[in-house]
């Protein structure tokens, strides 16, 4: 008798399941660069045969003599979370025997399909054997063998396997993808989720480039697995040529370590170990080296951590040596840096608050820094406080307290604390002004010695206590007139004038303050209405002063718009606290202004600088300019100023070197465009007729590939180099890994 059955779901408790998990990728382990997972992927769930089956389909028959369940006609099985979809179905009940045929696709928990035209599953479907299988697995990876047959829901054989992850052409599914590999048979490890190729051969548009005999691979879905990562390789004028072969090791679920081991044909060997550990509540991450560079052993270490202690406080460190700046520099470690830094710190935050303590020191890494005059700071203090608007005034209070003591072997030691405080109150005026009143005390107690040194070379006595305390008083206005241009935008014009008042700070005095902070000054729009200009608080701006400027705008459709300002200083007194060529020693200080001009959305001019006040000679010139967008920009920039304050450092006197002004010119293209990118930019001393640094990159990407040199070309000197020279390539195949290739 058979029975029929049209458009039902049944239960039938003796019908194996499908658990065919195909799910693999290629050589090599997991990179390191992968992200550290929480929980490892889980394993393949195992099959029950006893667990029972939904069916739905079209038409389903059971014929009690051959006991034979056939369902025909977009049939759906669901067992143990796995889901089979075919044609037609047959199930044998006295074999436990299911024949899948028809657009077979087996769907995994995962979320992983695997498609066959045949499928016969066996033993609660711990066994299987396929025709014409193609399975999809994660990161777009894709599996295609002839055949493969499953043993006890553990081990998959295949054979004649092609694996990619990369699309097909559309024009053309038949051509070869970009890359693939290939491999005369591939054993799947599903327990262990790990695929072992033989025979494997890696082609590139069908063309094969290495061939490999054995290889294996982490499934395209595990985050991390212990294993050898791709090699790289290069060249240099230290190293000779050189190979990476770098080791992937996974110690527990929240920690690893990358060791790799470096060989060269003129120095060398060297050992590179970078760990990493992820915490609940923070992270830490240490790289230790070491190598022979010319018959001499030398190492470094980089560290850092930082550690979450509760929703407002955090700690953290940072710890960086070398045993010699020539281990660096043989072996590429940080190109061009001056110096290594090393801190601890406790630091936190709250509403409108900010603390921190912490301690820094340094290694000097270039010839003309001696290590015996860079400071230990042990320990630094800082708070900073704003406050929210007050209902009186709607005014906001700030408060900084900072304190520090700086020491050096060779050069000024230095204790200070310092304490801001400053209170803000904006009103409108009866006629559209918009002010803002503002007090504020800059107060500091200071305790040095050998302020005679570096960096401060002062002929005051070996040993200064002092104090001091300058209040600040000022009033700021801007009156904007706003006119409406009707299909021409809004124009603004906007006078913007303060007045600040502040007792005169001496010259005598700043012989016996030490100068920690207010080594650099650079006069500009930026700073024009600051209380004071100095960048810290060891030089201060005092007097009595009327800030001016004129602003502007003309803001168009489309975003097109011109912003311009120009101000000055008057001072009621000259001023000997400032270097020569500062433009602020005199009554009237220099002019400084700003232009902003966007006349369309593929165009951006910024002009800034700071002119003579007597004969509107140039002092400082900054412009910059951009013509483009993402898929091509030109950009374009000059730089110029009438003094060099890097000459100033470590020197007693004003060289005659400060005086030499730099000019400089920068220039440079980016385009992006269907996957392609390419850029390069130039740097050109102006005053030395030489160029200062080239450099260009190109890179292309796609769903399964990328591709990207660095050329950059340095020609100044460093640390009494003749110049340096880098070519970088490297060659990412998703699911595989990196292929590196570098020249220095």
């Amino acid at each position: 008798m058979v029975e029929y059955m049209k458009g039902r779901g049944i239960n039938v408790s003796t019908i194996p399941a499908l658990s065919l998990v195909l799910a693999g990728l290629l050589n090599f382990a997991a990179p390191a660069h992968a992200q550290i997972s929480a929980l490892e992927s889980p394993a393949p769930a195992s099959s029950d045969n006893n667990a029972p089956v939904s069916f739905l389909a079209d038409q389903v028959s059971y014929n009690k003599t051959s006991t034979l369940v056939t369902a025909t006609g977009h049939v759906k099985a669901v067992q143990n979370g796995q889901t089979l979809y075919a044609d037609k179905v047959v199930i044998n009940r006295t074999t436990d025997e299911a024949t899948a045929t028809g657009h077979v696709v087996l769907l995994e928990p995962n979320g992983e399909s695997v498609f066959a035209d045949h499928a016969v599953l066996t033993k609660g479907m711990k066994n299987a054997v396929m025709e014409g299988v193609a399975a999809r697995l994660a990161e777009n990876g894709r599996l295609i063998a002839n055949g493969a047959t499953r043993t006890d829901a553990k081990l998959e054989d295949m054979v004649k396997v092609v694996y990619s992850a990369c699309n097909l052409c559309i024009s053309d599914p038949t051509a070869p993808p970009l890359w693939q590999i290939k491999a005369t048979s591939v054993t799947r490890d599903l327990e262990h989720q790990t695929l072992e190729y033989w025979n494997a051969v890696m082609e590139i548009h069908g063309i094969p480039i290495f061939y490999i005999p054995y290889m294996t691979q982490p499934d395209p879905s595990v985050k991390r697995r212990s294993g050898f990562l791709i090699p790289s390789l290069g060249t240099n004028s230290r190293l000779g040529f050189f190979t990476e072969i770098p080791y992937f090791l996974v110690l527990d679920r929240s920690s690893d370590v990358v060791i790799t081991p470096l060989l060269a044909t003129k120095n060398g060997p060297s050992l590179d170990a970078k760990y990493r550990r992820d915490f609940n509540n923070g992270v830490l991450h240490i790289d230790a080296e070491g190598g022979f560079a010319n018959d001499h052993f030398g190492n470094a270490i980089f560290s850092d951590g930082t550690f979450d202690l509760n929703e407002n406080w955090r700690a953290g460190f940072t710890y960086n040596h070398a045993s010699n700046p020539t281990y660096l520099d043989d072996f590429h470690i940080l190109p061009n840096a001056a110096e290594l830094t090393s801190n601890v710190y406790l630091e936190g935050f709250g509403a409108g608050s900010y603390a921190r303590l912490d301690a820094e020191t340094y290694q000097g890494l270039v010839a003309s820094v001696a290590q015996n005059t860079l400071p230990i700071v042990a320990p630094h203090a800082q708070y900073a406080f704003v406050s929210n608007p007050d209902p009186w005034l709607n005014g906001r209070f700030s408060l900084s307290v900072d304190a520090f003591n700086v020491f050096r072997n060779v050069g000024t030691n230095t204790r200070r604390a310092s304490l801001i405080a400053g209170y803000n109150v904006p009103f409108n005026g009866p006629f559209g002004q918009i002010w803002t009143a503002r007090v504020s005390l800059v107060s500091a107690t200071y305790s040095a010695t050998h302020l005679y040194q570096q960096p401060n070379f002062s002929t005051a006595d070996n040993v200064i206590s002092t104090s001091r305390a300058e209040p600040y008083g000022a009033l700021f206005m801007r009156w904007p007139f706003v006119r409406a241009a009707g299909r021409y935008g809004s124009q603004i014009l906007e006078p913007e004038v303060q007045f600040v008042a502040a007792p005169v700070v001496g010259t005598s005095e700043n012989y016996r303050i030490p100068n920690e902070d207010s080594l650099d000054l650079e006069y500009s729009d930026a700073n024009l209405f600051d209380l004071n200009r100095y960048p810290g608080i060891d030089r201060l701006d005092g007097g009595e002063r009327v800030d001016y400027a004129l602003h502007g705008a003309w803001y168009l459709p489309q975003g097109s718009m011109i912003d311009a300002l120009i101000g000055q200083s008057y001072r009621f007194h000259k001023d000997n606290v400032y270097l020569r060529g500062s433009g602020l020693t005199g009554n009237i200080s220099d002019i400084v202004a700003r232009a902003t001009i966007i006349p369309t959305k593929y165009l951006n001019l910024t002009y800034r600088t700071r002119l003579d006040h007597n004969n509107l000679t140039p002092r400082m010139i900054d412009a910059t300019a951009t013509l483009g967008n993402k898929p091509f920009s030109v950009t374009g920039g000059y730089l110029y100023t009438s003094t060099n304050p890097y000459a100033l450092y470590g020197q007693s006197t004003i060289p005659a070197s400060y005086f030499v002004g730099r000019r400089e010119i920068t220039a440079g293209f980016t385009t992006a465009y269907d996957g392609w990118s390419v850029s390069a930019n130039a740097e050109r001393n102006i005053q030395t007729g030489r160029f200062d640094a080239i450099n260009a990159k190109l890179g292309w990407e796609n769903e399964c590939s990328a591709v990207n040199m660095i050329f950059y070309r340095r020609f100044t000197s460093f640390n009494l180099d003749k110049g340096d020279t880098v070519l970088l390539i490297q060659i990412t195949f998703k699911t595989l890994g990196n292929v590196g290739f570098s020249a220095l």
